[in-house]
């Protein structure tokens, strides 16, 4: 295929369109796959990425390309996940609609999102709470 690979094109898309946004009070910064070494108690990983070429239309190939959004809050006393839930609302209302850069070449021609079950971490020190967000794309 002699189209760009999107992974590098869906991380800014998703980078620019979430990352510092404001929920709840607090500032949510947004990490390809790693925090920084001063982790900040909730933030947003972009995490594993995948593609494959789909071959089904003779006039051009398209990617079939996977992103996956991880979304962590970390408390020191017994709260709810009403963060993480909320951290989640505004992470589906500003990617409903997400673009690629004009620059890549790219165009996304249909997506579909899932949210598979979200994670609970209670340890003595802390409590921490991990929700995920999968997004398909087609992509021309």
């Amino acid at each position: 295929m002699d189209k760009n690979l999107p992974d590098k094109w869906i991380r800014k898309a998703f980078y620019d369109a979430l990352n510092d946004i404001e929920v709840d009070g607090f500032t949510i910064p947004v990490y390809d796959s790693r925090t920084s070494l001063d982790t900040p108690d909730h933030y947003i990983l972009i995490t594993t990425q995948s593609n494959e070429v789909d071959e089904s239309i003779k006039c051009e190939d398209r990617w079939e390309s996977r992103c996956n959004i991880e979304i962590f809050t970390t408390f020191s006393a017994s709260v709810s996940r009403l963060l993480a839930d909320n951290i989640v609302d505004r992470v589906r209302e500003l990617t409903k609609d997400i673009q690629l850069d004009i620059e890549s070449g790219l165009s996304i021609e249909n997506s579909t999102v899932n949210y598979p079950n979200d994670l609970t971490t209670v340890t003595t020190t802390a409590n921490v709470f991990r929700k995920f967000i999968n997004y398909s794309f087609l992509i021309k």
